[in-house]
């Protein structure tokens, strides 16, 4: 009976430990998100893009997307100078 005891107990701490596994995980991830959307930002000031609104941003990126994915040889180009 003690060593049943013994293996739910172990039992416990295997899962708590695992619980706090992944609140870290998740703490982790949401640290590297936050830091790749400060450098996002960080490049709209190098390129002196900071005073534009929001909305007028936005629709830039889009539209970049929209360019990148219409004309893959433009993303490659681009892929290629790095």
């Amino acid at each position: 009976m003690a060593n049943l005891m013994q293996q739910k107990i172990t039992l416990q701490q295997k899962k708590a430990k695992l619980i706090m596994d992944e609140v870290n995980l998740k703490i982790k991830e949401r640290k590297m998100r936050t830091r790749r959307l400060i450098e996002m930002g960080g490049l709209v000031a190098k390129a002196k893009l900071d005073h534009l609104s929001t909305n007028t941003l936005f629709g830039a990126i889009v539209s970049l997307k929209e360019t990148l994915t219409q004309h893959p040889n433009v993303q490659d180009q681009l892929d290629y100078n790095r």
